[in-house]
């Protein structure tokens, strides 16, 4: 049997063979079952087999390179089947991140499985968790699974966020950091088609610009000008062919005065039949002949129509996919982390914090950040286009052109993080104000009846105060730098003024008064232009800060990568204990003489009742050492549970017992090289917590949890009695049959007790092969917690609650764990565990030493210096990386920094990498050191060590002291171990 073959959700749609032995004959008479949990069993006489997946969901790391799903053909494999398989888009796109496949899969006479084999691309951009689907269709000889003719493939990527050049401990600047995240925008297909089409709307803009420049010239020039001064110029311009006319320097004047034309013959008949001119040169007739207020009228709809133009652009820009696509990609991927995000990781996340991230943050880094790097090349295009027309006119204009670009980014660069820094402040007690207010909408009832209103208001209005001091700093600052431009804008007007006063002409100088005052306003516009770009580059570099803070969050761990592990060992162990089911099948069948043969479905007798071989593996913890935060839980902890059984855990406060349930449940992962969890692959499994979980939406969803009332077996009138099994009260139950309902309706309604009946009622409708309960029965009173573990009783022995009776020894066997509090969760077990730290284990005290100093580091900076800091960490354990603070400008750097890793073998090696911290460019690697733990140990308490510098001939050393007792390495502690008792005995031992 293929390990694929322990993946098939039979619970769901069970189309399995059974074999019935006839013990005076020695037959076997071969029938295949099939219960279609939506609708009553069919006969079992009708279906042949069925072809389906093995899983509804498969996990692959994007370095896999490939996808492997198992199609498996369940019951009568004698006869010859084909299914049609494709894969369907979602997330993940055919041709970036996998490769579409389709065809069809031939099971010849025998066959039981097939594998699909999905391509995998692999490559540095960032995505988050991206998924798509496998399809079956078309199947001939059998019949498609119900729910698993299709499934769903997810795929870990394993690069940083934004780019792989963000590596935790050794980050990028802030510049860096912002051209990186512009990249992975510009590498997303549909954010950069949008991009182009906003700058090409852009370059529309500019356009119109230059137009009405020259627009304006012509008017002045020409239409306005007395008529003796058009036909000096004229003729002028006819006597002196070789010199060169102000107005041939300019460009476009040709496309301007055809299209200029082409509107005054259609306002005169005078001007038909005339000889085009040369496009090539600004006209110093008028476009209408003798017509001024005609032409006029020609220069107003040049004026005009194109405005129109510029209007449409800006709309049609307000409908590209940027900035919401960008936006969405953020937000949505944070909230996927956030979910994903291991238990330790998400328990120290403020909800103020996370949320802000999501709402402002990601807005500001799209809208501040890529968005307004687009405005910047908007705006430098509009002062290309004026350059060329101001320089044809004034050559001086250069002198700002240079002075503005240096002398700004200069200051920007100066003031960075100072800028980040107050805003970065401010972000944060705003991110506070959020939480005193999520706080207070959380625990009314808590602030109500302590009388603690008074407390809120004014804790509120303190974190209101420190947002609104923040905020003064940061207008302080923002005032301040924005006055850079306009300063230098005066100084220059203010430099002019006094050496271009007297080179005017009405001193005795060359330039003319005209030229003289043009150049001030020279000045002035291009410093219009160039304090246009200084703010949006100051909006930008706000940006910063929030970017920052999304990588910190992007880049947390997640507990993918260990289910994904955990999945792949569960599916070989379970390939493992299957087939040694079988064979014990096959062993006990033969040693009674009954000759039995490899039967063609997985399947064994109990009681007279056949129940599939698969049935029979247990539930099994093996050699479990488990830490939770600090503190040891249990060491190499070994059990066996069969399945359909129903387990209590008692015993004191504080000893291990949640822990054990979230253990089992899988909410909690067991490290690797530290024992497993065993729960065989093909049962579903449910951790149910104590807690008032409500959705923003009627109480039938509540229940159903969004899953199609379609598919929910049995449909309304199962979840309806659910609910009254439970004791809901007829008042909240008519609000099943008002879908429009919303939460604040009914949710008044519910008492503390519903709340714990309503996660009973969820997890009977989703009626999982293993559910986990931490105290069903703690919030029920003496009359109630009787029905309500008779309720949960009768969900192990049925197999499910309200389902057809006709097909229960064809279903997955229930089992329960779950700790309890009262006599009556006592007698329910079928077994009782106590839970109680009575054992003990040795364990390492924590590592601890000191970073003291570094001797003879190369150098990086100017000068000849640099600014050292060193990142220490358990190699292979990027979590245990810790920083020492930078020492500025120094080769010998002091940093006395203390270094406490908790969690360690003698066989880990502990990194040493020392950096020169740069504001400008990536930090410059300067030095490195490896050493393993045992080295270390028995090399003395102070010890120095030889760098590997990354400057040839550059001798560097770092020194440790060891702070831990050497002498005593090891202690022991209280661990939790369980042990069977009866119930009585649990009763009178006090252990409820």
């Amino acid at each position: 049997m293929s390990v694929a073959a322990l993946c098939c959700d039979t619970s769901r749609y069970e189309r399995l063979e059974v074999v019935n032995v006839d013990p005076n004959s020695g037959q076997h008479h071969a029938a295949d079952h099939a219960e279609d949990e939506v609708s009553s069993p069919r006969d079992i006489e009708n279906v042949p087999s069925v072809i389906q997946f093995s899983a509804p969901l498969y996990l692959c790391a994007e370095a896999d390179g490939k996808l492997v799903a198992h199609v498996l053909r369940i019951g009568d494999a004698t006869q010859k089947a084909s299914v049609r398989f494709t894969t369907v888009d979602a997330s993940a796109k055919a041709g970036h991140k996998y490769e579409h496949k389709s065809g069809t899969l031939i099971f010849e006479p025998g066959d039981i499985v097939k594998d699909i084999c999905v391509q995998l691309y692999q490559d540095e951009r960032w995505d988050a968790t991206l998924e798509f689907q496998l399809l079956l269709d078309n199947a001939k000889g059998a019949q498609l699974g119900l729910y698993l003719h299709t499934c769903r493939a997810k795929i870990l990527d394993d690069d940083y966020y934004p780019t792989n050049k963000y590596i935790p401990g050794a980050p990028l600047t802030s510049f860096k950091l912002m051209k990186e995240y512009i990249r992975m925008n510009v590498d997303d297909p549909v954010i950069w088609s949008s991009t182009l089409k906003y700058v090409a709307l852009d370059l529309y803009k500019g356009l119109y610009f230059f137009l009405t420049l020259y627009l304006q010239i012509y008017l002045i020039d020409v239409v306005l000008a007395p008529s003796e001064e058009r036909e000096t110029s004229h003729h002028h311009g006819g006597e002196e062919e070789g010199e060169e006319k102000p107005t041939e320097r300019r460009l476009l004047l040709g496309g301007i005065h055809a299209a200029a034309r082409v509107l005054g013959r259609m306002l005169s008949e005078e001007a038909e039949g005339e000889e085009e001119e040369s496009t090539f040169a600004m006209p110093h007739e008028l476009i209408v002949p003798h017509h001024r207020r005609m032409t006029a009228v020609v220069i107003a709809a040049l004026y005009i129509v194109p405005f129109a133009l510029v209007h449409i652009c800006d709309v049609m820009r307000t409908q590209l996919k940027i900035p919401y696509e960008a936006r969405k990609t953020t937000q949505a991927s944070l909230l996927a982390k956030f979910l994903n995000y291991k238990d330790s990781a998400r328990v120290t996340i403020n909800v103020g914090e996370i949320t802000m991230t999501m709402m402002r943050d990601a807005v500001e880094v799209c809208d501040f950040g890529y968005m307004k790097m687009l405005s910047v090349i908007g705006i430098w295009i509009k002062l290309v286009f004026a350059l060329v027309f101001i320089l044809s006119e004034n050559r001086l204009a250069v002198i700002p052109l240079i002075a503005y670009p240096l002398v700004l980014g200069a200051f920007l660069v100066c003031r960075e993080r100072m800028t980040i820094r107050v805003f970065e402040h401010k972000a944060k007690q705003q991110n506070h104000m959020v939480q005193v207010v999520n706080d207070a909408v959380s625990n009314y009832r808590l602030i109500a009846d302590f009388f603690l209103r008074p407390n809120i208001v004014d804790n509120y209005g303190r974190a209101i105060d420190d947002y609104h001091k923040h905020e003064k700093e940061c207008a302080r600052v923002i005032t301040n730098s924005m006055y850079m431009a306009p300063w230098l804008t005066t100084l220059l007007v203010g430099a002019w003024m006094v050496y271009g006063s007297f080179k005017v002409t009405t001193v005795g100088g060359t330039i003319t008064l005209g030229a003289f005052l043009a150049t001030i306003n020279v000045f002035k516009e291009v410093g219009m232009e160039m304090q246009e770009i200084y703010s949006e580059c100051m909006e930008i570099q706000r940006s910063f800060g929030p970017l920052e803070t999304i990588c910190y969050y992007m880049n947390l761990d997640t507990d993918l990568q260990d289910r994904l592990r955990i999945s792949k060992d569960k599916h070989v162990q379970g390939h493992r204990e299957t087939v040694m089911a079988r064979q014990k099948v096959i062993d006990t069948a033969t040693a009674g003489g009954q000759g039995l043969k490899m039967p063609k479905g997985d399947v064994d007798f109990c009681a007279g009742h056949p129940a599939f071989v698969v049935d029979t593996i247990p539930i099994q913890i093996k050699n479990l050492t488990y830490h939770y935060e600090k503190h040891l839980v249990c060491s190499n902890l070994s059990a066996e549970f069969h399945q359909g059984g129903l387990y209590a855990f008692v015993g004191p406060a504080h000893q291990g017992k949640g822990t054990l349930l979230k253990l089992l449940g899988q909410v909690l992962l067991p490290s690797e090289g530290s024992g497993e969890v065993f729960i065989p692959p093909h049962l579903r499994i449910l951790h149910l917590s104590q807690c008032e979980c409500l959705l923003n939406d009627n109480l039938l969803q509540n229940i159903l949890l969004y899953t199609p009332e379609r598919k929910v077996l049995g449909g309304k009138e199962r979840v309806r009695k659910i609910c009254r099994y439970l004791g809901f009260q007829e008042n909240v139950l008519k609000f099943l049959d008002l879908p429009d309902s919303l939460m604040k309706e009914w949710a008044p309604m519910l008492t503390h007790s519903d709340h714990s009946r309503l996660q009973l009622a969820r997890a009977f409708v989703m009626n999982p092969e293993c559910l986990v309960m931490h105290k069903p029965d703690m919030v029920f009173g003496p009359d109630e917690v009787g029905p309500i573990m008779k309720l949960i009783r009768q969900h192990v022995n049925e197999r499910g609650i309200e389902l057809p009776p006709e097909g229960r020894q064809f279903r997955r066997p229930r089992t329960v764990f779950y700790t309890c509090t009262t006599s009556a969760g006592l007698n329910a077990a079928d077994l009782v565990f106590e839970v109680k730290q009575d054992g003990s284990a040795q364990v390492r005290h924590p590592l601890k030493f000191k970073i003291v100093s570094a001797m003879g580091l190369p150098s990086f900076d100017i000068g000849g210096s640099s600014d050292p800091y060193c990142i220490c960490e358990l190699a292979g354990k990027p979590r245990t990386r810790v920083r020492t603070p930078t020492i500025v400008k120094n080769l010998s750097p002091v940093w006395n920094f203390d270094v406490e890793f908790e969690h360690f073998t003698e066989d880990d090696a502990i990194k040493f990498c020392i950096y020169d911290a740069d504001d400008l460019k990536a930090d410059d690697f300067m030095a490195n050191h490896s050493i393993h733990i045992k080295d270390l140990l028995h090399g003395g308490r102070s010890q120095e060590l030889l760098l590997t510098s990354a400057k040839v001939g550059t001798k560097a050393t770092l020194k440790i002291e060891i702070v831990s007792d050497l002498s005593n390495t090891t202690r022991v502690v209280p661990v939790s171990t369980f042990h069977a008792v009866q119930p009585e005995q649990a009763r009178l031992a006090g252990l409820i």
